[in-house]
């Protein structure tokens, strides 16, 4: 088994002929409003590359089991139910409900990764745990793919991917390597490992969210494994496992 992690989306080229397992990791905040939805009995969540795929696609399921769900520069999407607070996603909203979550970066790589028919997970700080002995489990190459920030790398992220590579790496055994990418991600968990919050907080994107009021959502962000649930695709929609 060998690690890899996508630094960048931007990277994605070098990428795309990945035949592995995929974990996608957008920590602030698409993959933890997802890991939460579902561990708060949602019974899918359908990532969209676009809010105006989600909206098609609402067209075509059953109305009134369904929510509108994502975000444009941080800020709910005129029109939809949610936004990307783990906060919104309690158990009263989300219950029994199919998600359509659009995203700015976390559905469009969860969409993109799938491509292809690769396995896709969803993976952050909040179930660290439980995605890192399920893939330590397998024996496919693993791809801690970092959803980043408008195309660009972003630090919460590839700290996250660190922290995955490492644990996995040391579950695995001796049959387990990690590429020079995953190897600079765990060097970086470690320098960040004691102030996850301070790290996140610092980060452009924290900055960005603090400057919309949306501040609060960073210590959920990167509280470590609040949930043991792993999202995985399944003809196309994410459901708990």
């Amino acid at each position: 088994m060998r690690i890899d992690v996508l630094l960048s989306p931007g990277d994605w080229p070098a990428k795309s002929g990945f035949q592995g397992q995929v974990a996608v990791i957008d920590v602030l905040r698409a993959s933890t409003s997802i890991i939460t939805a579902l561990s708060n009995g949602a019974e899918a969540v359908i990532p969209a590359a676009s809010p105006e795929e989600a909206v098609a696609l609402r067209e075509r399921l059953p109305a009134g089991r369904t929510l509108l769900c994502g975000e444009r520069g941080g800020l709910i999407i005129p029109g939809f139910d949610l936004g990307n607070s783990p906060a919104e996603y309690s158990a009263g909203r989300v219950s029994g409900k199919t998600l359509l979550f659009a995203s700015t970066n976390g559905s469009r790589m969860i969409v993109q990764a799938a491509r292809g028919g690769r396995p896709v997970c969803v993976a952050g700080f909040v179930n660290a745990d439980a995605v890192s002995r399920r893939l330590a489990e397998g024996t496919e190459d693993i791809l801690l793919a970092c959803a980043g920030r408008d195309g660009a790398f972003s630090l919460e992220d590839a700290t996250a991917a660190g922290l995955l590579a490492g644990a996995i790496r040391q579950l695995a055994g001796s049959g387990c390597s990690l590429s020079d990418e995953a190897a600079a991600a765990a060097l970086l968990h470690r320098g960040f490992a004691d102030d996850l919050e301070g790290m996140a907080a610092g980060s452009e994107h924290g900055i960005y969210l603090t400057g919309l009021g949306l501040g609060a959502d960073i210590s959920a962000c990167v509280t470590r494994d609040a949930f043991q649930t792993v999202p995985v695709l399944s003809d196309g929609a994410l459901v708990a496992t």
